[in-house]
């Protein structure tokens, strides 16, 4: 008789517990799923390190069950802001996609000038002034050419990014026991008139890195 009592009783909790999910909370997930949000989106593909415009972004409703809390509801969060990956206008827009720099604080300073990144590349130790040379460092590239030593006006005074080896990894971020720590090129802050002349020099002949001073431009 207990154990008939006591199924009685487990079986009863059942049906409640049966009961309490039909009748409130399918009913509740069921709603969830058919309201819908508005939802920021893009217009078109763009780049990693893309800079977003208003023009950009369309408004979306999509279904509100099972967004992401980060998901951009409004365009003001992100106007202005420089895209971490490329995206597409089919993915959901997060705030964990966009900064408020191309890359980083540097980067970003150099393209506000209207300047460009341009890599050239040093064929020797003696050529990247036996690894003296760092960030921020000004340079003057001289180029090799025909037994020749011609000196670019152009080419003086240039803002050094950075120094790469030849696994093309910054070489300030290389211990001394762990990577290849000479330089095999040097990314270079320039004009489009100083890019168009170290690409010619670049292919012309040889380059050689002239150390000017410390500390980049003020």
């Amino acid at each position: 008789m207990k154990l008939f009592q006591n199924k009685i009783v487990v079986g009863g909790i059942c049906i409640f517990i049966a009961a309490v999910f039909a009748f409130v909370l399918l009913p509740g997930i069921n709603k969830s799923k058919g309201m819908t949000v508005s939802v920021i989106k893009l217009q078109t593909d763009i780049a990693a390190g893309t800079k977003i415009e208003e023009s950009m972004l369309k408004a979306v409703e999509v279904g509100a069950y099972g967004l992401p809390e980060s998901v951009i509801k409004d365009k003001d969060q992100i106007i202005g802001k420089y895209t971490k990956e490329a995206l597409h206008p089919d993915e959901m827009l997060l705030s964990g996609g966009f900064s408020d720099y191309a890359a980083d604080d540097k980067l970003d300073k150099i393209m506000e000038q209207g300047k460009k990144l341009a890599a050239v590349t040093v064929s020797s130790n003696a050529a990247s002034v036996a690894n003296h040379i760092k960030a921020g460092d000004l340079v003057s590239i001289y180029c090799y050419i025909d037994g020749n030593t011609v000196a670019y006006h152009e080419l003086k005074s240039l803002e050094v990014y950075s120094v790469e080896n030849s696994e093309s990894v910054n070489v300030e971020q290389v211990s001394d026991d762990n990577g290849e720590k000479r330089a095999e090129t040097i990314t270079l802050a320039v004009t489009e008139e100083q890019a168009v002349k170290l690409v010619y020099a670049e292919y012309s002949g040889k380059l050689h890195v002239v150390f000017e001073k410390r500390g980049g431009l003020q």
